[in-house]
Formats: structure tokens, C-alpha cells, sequence
């Protein structure tokens, strides 16, 4: 069994801002886990612990998928936490939809990943880029005033390829491994072909 998750990857041009944001965040001192920037990507779907005989059939799900997805454009707004004010434990980066690619993109992964044994999402689908992970109370009320003050937009971006990643949960932290790179509007890819990012370690 291998944990996967697929993953919409934050382009380049966005990642200054938003590790620039988690940096402002992290000047509050308050007890969060933040994520180092090559981590900063929205989850489109976790798949959790998958058969080494799946990673097959869920890539070629995947390409035949995208392959009618046109790339879109999203934007990066707002700075907030799950579940809320009152007991914060994950501090996000917000995104807009503006052309609906995104919610296409989402309903269409979570249909074909159904096909093969997945369960559908319960929860709306809700677009983030994960910033920090609280761990404690200490200075949580600074963290939550700061948070008012930052302010967090982008022009439209343009969004053209999701990852399907392992994750292998160790005492250091989760690596990462990149099990194939998915390109929008693209046929012909070979699925069985690796990526090309290799391993990254999250601290």
C-alpha cells in the first residue's frame, strides 16, 4: 500500500507571495507548523493508503481526464483557518475560481476516482493552499489579529498541470515523491513514464 494524493501544484509566479504571507505569519510567533514553500499546493483530492496495482489505472483515469480540461486561470485571495476563529488548526491561503475551471476540474476527479473503489468527497469542495499547521495555544490570538492585517491577492494565474504524489509519513516528516505530472488539454503522454521532480522532504 502507498499513500497518494492528488495535487494541483502552485505556479511559480504565485510562490513568492505566499511564502512571503507565511513569513509575515510566522512573525506572530505563534505555535504553527508552517510549510516550507515547496510544499504550498491545493489538494484536489487525497486518495490515502492505494494498492501499488492502482497507481496504474488512477494515472490513466487522470491523463484520460485532463486530456478535455482546457489549462484556467485561478487567483489567490484571502488568508483565513480551518475550522474557524474559535479552534484554528490549519491556516490557509485562499483561491478564486473565477472561470469555474477549478470546480470542473474537482467534480471530474472526484467522478473518475470513484470509478475505481474511491469515495466521493462529503465536504464542498473548498480551495486552499495549506500555509501552517497549528500545534499549540501559544500566541494563537496574535497569529489571528495579524491575519487581519494581511492582505493577500493576485493577478489570474494560469493553472496547467496536477501531480499525483506519495507521501511517506517518517519521524522527520512526510516525503514526498512526484508519481507522475499530469498536463492539461495533453494526449499521448506515456502513464508510465516517472516525474520529474524526485523526492523533497517536509519538514
Amino acid at each position: 500500500m502507498i499513500r497518494l494524493f492528488i495535487s494541483m501544484p502552485s505556479p511559480a509566479s504565485i510562490l513568492p507571495r505566499l511564502s512571503e504571507v507565511r513569513e509575515i505569519l510566522r512573525g506572530s510567533r505563534a505555535d504553527v507548523k508552517w510549510e516550507p514553500t515547496e510544499k504550498l499546493h491545493c489538494t484536489i483530492k487525497f486518495l490515502g493508503d492505494t494498492r501499488h496495482d492502482h497507481v496504474k489505472p488512477v494515472t490513466s483515469a487522470l491523463r484520460e481526464l485532463v486530456a478535455a480540461i482546457q489549462p484556467f486561470t485561478v487567483g489567490y485571495e484571502d488568508i483565513g483557518c480551518f475550522p474557524g476563529r474559535r479552534n484554528p488548526r490549519i491556516i490557509w491561503a485562499g483561491m478564486a475560481d473565477p472561470d469555474g475551471g477549478l470546480k470542473i476540474l474537482f467534480e471530474g476527479v472526484d467522478e473518475a476516482m470513484s470509478h475505481l473503489g474511491f469515495e466521493r468527497e462529503r465536504r464542498a469542495f473548498h480551495p486552499h493552499v495549506t500555509l501552517g499547521r497549528v500545534q499549540g495555544a501559544r500566541k494563537i490570538a496574535e497569529l489571528l489579529e495579524m491575519m487581519e492585517t494581511v492582505t493577500l491577492e493576485s493577478p489570474p494565474v494560469m493553472i496547467q498541470e496536477i501531480e499525483l504524489v506519495k507521501s511517506t509519513l517518517g519521524p522527520g516528516g512526510s516525503v514526498y515523491s512526484l508519481v507522475a505530472g499530469v498536463r492539461l488539454g495533453q494526449t499521448g503522454s506515456d502513464p508510465d513514464s516517472p516525474g520529474q521532480m524526485g523526492n523533497w522532504i517536509k519538514q
